[in-house]
């Protein structure tokens, strides 16, 4: 049997699992979504060109240059755009749009980790040790794998988003829900893992194992893994064995294992070899390796209006009600009870009552348009859940939206052909702890012949380094007044996970609408 695949998927699968909750849209600082399939397509570049009800999320100022054209002497000329409506804003009267988006972030090497994790035989090492240069391997590995999952940079999260919102000339009305959730590892116990092996004997079979075909050789070896203090710590482990030391640390630099992971994997191979010595006190029902579930879910009603000073200049304002849900829940990965654990996730929350204010501004003139946008201005605050694991009080941290501002700036030259780059002026948190984001974004709209849009685009998150540039693209088809709109968006790193390469982030998102 490998690695305790069950309990491993548990583990891997906490992401899906926790969209329990994230389409209750029953909410952490907010991070930044992706609202809405032309601005997924065009990686979330809006804020100056938003061109439908999710102006509500992008700009507000927008609806003031809605429903507006040149007027003369005897009133309005129809169908006559003023001359700086680079994207026709003025000929919308009403509409509606519905639409949902969802996406994942794999942070750093999580998904690296548990797909190893799950293809090490965990039974061999546990019934027979270390028999042959693969179970060495596979205990170096093992090793390094539940170092990494200890990392609290490693985790794995999902959003969500869907809403329904109708314009009517200046103002709009809408009904949105957002939700984030992240999995990552509480606390590891690396003394449970049932495996049969006690320090002493194990250096005997390391020691054992043939190693003539590879680059090994014990005269004058060379340490190139392990510090002369770790050395000390495994020699400890495995009686004084100084050979089995050398040789871990020689396949430990064939696994690829380096300096900033050698700490924590002398540790646990420590661990490891100190006491999983077969005992039923050490078998894997006792592992109190623990799984955090940080989540919200938050649902907002805004109402939206947007004044237009004159012709380059709108201002526009949300009102938002908000019923906000922070979730928190503590799973043991290996109880056989854990699965029922996590399906109550979406029942362990606080629910909170409030409001929020964003204000927008946009400014146009011949082919260019700039827009600012502050979302939750008042920094509503929900409250955080205490749940009870193993009859002891866990409280989660209370909830505070700070405000965001995102500013944009479009290249229009002509009706059909939109450019545009958006950056987050502030640094936006996350539900993964320590985590922000602050995106810089590039988009690109062709609405080629009309009823055919072609949108692309790039975005990197500054404040961060661990997933690098995630790209987009989308089409809109447009049938007269129904228009269908999907994007989607995959970032250039990958990491394995079940034996495939997939993006560390990706999104996709789709929406239906009716536009006059």
């Amino acid at each position: 049997m490998k690695f305790d695949n069950n309990h491993l998927g548990k583990l891997a699968c906490f992401t899906a699992a926790s969209c329990l909750f994230l389409f209750a849209t029953d909410a952490s600082a907010l991070d930044t979504f992706m609202v809405g399939p032309r601005a997924t397509g065009m990686a979330g570049a809006n804020v100056a060109s938003v061109s439908d009800t999710t102006a509500q999320y992008y700009n507000p100022a927008a609806f003031g240059f809605m429903n507006r054209q040149k007027k003369t002497e005897e009133g309005v000329e129809k169908d006559t755009k003023v001359e700086v409506d680079n994207n026709n804003l003025g000929r919308k009267t009403w509409g509606l749009d519905i639409g949902a988006g969802l996406g994942y972030r794999q942070h750093n090497e999580f998904g690296k980790y548990i797909d190893d994790l799950s293809s090490i035989d965990h039974d061999t090492l546990s019934t027979t040790g270390v028999q042959d240069k693969a179970d060495l391997e596979q205990l170096v590995r093992l090793a390094n794998d539940l170092q990494g999952l200890d990392d609290p940079g490693n985790a794995v999260s999902a959003d969500a988003n869907a809403g329904l919102g109708i314009r009517m000339g200046h103002f709009a009305f809408g009904v949105r829900g957002f939700s984030q959730v992240t999995a990552q590892l509480r606390s590891l116990d690396t003394i449970h893992l049932g495996l049969s092996l006690n320090g002493a004997d194990v250096a005997t079979d390391i020691n054992a194992v043939d190693l003539s075909a590879t680059s090994y050789n014990t005269a004058g070896y060379t340490f190139q893994v392990f510090t002369p203090s770790q050395q000390t710590q495994l020699l400890t482990a495995l009686g004084g064995d100084t050979e089995a030391v050398q040789r871990l640390d020689y396949i430990a630099a064939q696994e690829g294992i380096t300096s900033t992971d050698a700490q924590g994997s002398a540790d646990i191979l420590s661990n490891v070899l100190n006491q999983s010595d077969g005992s039923t006190a050490n078998d894997l029902d006792s592992n109190t390796t623990t799984v955090r579930l940080n989540g919200y879910g938050l649902l907002e009603v805004p109402v939206s209006y947007g004044y237009a000073i004159n012709d380059y200049i709108s201002v526009g304002a949300n009102l938002k009600f908000m019923k906000g849900r922070v979730y928190g829940n503590q799973v043991l990965v290996f109880n056989n009870d854990s699965g029922d654990t996590i399906s109550k996730t979406d029942e362990f929350y606080e629910e909170t009552d409030t409001f929020g204010v964003d204000i927008g501004i946009m400014a146009r003139m011949n082919k260019l348009q700039a827009g600012i946008i502050g979302r939750n201005l008042n920094s509503p605050k929900f409250n955080g859940p205490t749940i009870t694991v193993n009859s002891l009080p866990v409280p989660f941290d209370d909830v505070r939206l700070d405000p965001q501002v995102t500013a944009g700036l479009a290249f229009i030259p002509f009706e059909t052909l939109t450019l545009e780059a958006d950056i987050d002026l502030t640094k936006n948190e996350t539900t993964l702890a320590d985590y922000e984001t602050q995106n810089m974004a590039f988009g690109l709209e062709w609405d080629a012949f009309r009823f055919l849009a072609l949108r692309c685009g790039a975005y990197k998150n500054l404040a961060e380094s661990d997933i690098g540039w995630v790209f987009s693209a989308g089409i809109g088809l447009n049938f007269w007044a129904i228009r269908l709109d999907v994007a989607g968006q995959f970032a250039e790193e990958k990491e394995q996970f079940d034996g495939e390469d997939i993006p560390k982030e990706s999104r996709v998102a789709g929406q239906l609408s009716i536009d006059f």
